[in-house]
């Protein structure tokens, strides 16, 4: 599987893309998901300011307030991906989009003395776990909480 990230930076947010890209390889590994092995896995990535999440999280969620990330995703369920991925015709998945608001990650993992680079693998795992069908549950959150911490910068 090849994952084709789209990313659209419009914050001062210093996080190169591949970092993302590492992120993703390593959702997706934990996964083993056979049906996405011949195809190219796409993601758009937006990293926004806290007013523009805001905006979006009220427009789509109904919630006047930031967050850290908002998802979009492109099918309903993995039955669905399954179907889309099964067609022998395209080689590409879209899976959806991802709203990342980089300030409103690191002001929590600030506040809360946590690595910033561990918090944002975190966030950035979760989202693509509902791009892929996850609810929140014990299996969803082992995966993101094992994603970020493979991913926190060790201390010396």
């Amino acid at each position: 599987m090849k994952i084709d990230l789209e990313i659209n930076n419009t914050t001062n947010s210093p996080i190169k893309d591949g970092f993302f890209t590492i992120v993703a390889e390593k959702t997706f590994a934990e996964l083993k998901y056979s049906l996405l092995k011949d195809k190219e896995v796409e993601i758009s990535v937006a990293l926004v300011t806290p007013e523009e999440i805001k905006k979006l999280n009220k427009e789509y969620r109904k919630n006047d307030s930031v967050t850290d990330i908002l998802s979009f995703p492109e099918y309903k369920n993995i039955k669905e991906i399954e179907e889309a991925a099964a067609e022998k015709d395209s080689k590409k998945l879209f899976l959806g989009e991802l709203i990342l608001c980089y300030n409103d990650i690191k002001e929590y993992a600030d506040r809360e003395r946590l690595d910033l680079a561990g918090e944002l693998a975190g966030v950035m795992s979760h989202g693509i776990l509902h791009l892929l069908g996850f609810l929140h549950g014990e299996k969803m959150f082992a995966i993101q909480n094992k994603i970020q911490e493979e991913t926190r910068c060790k201390k010396q």
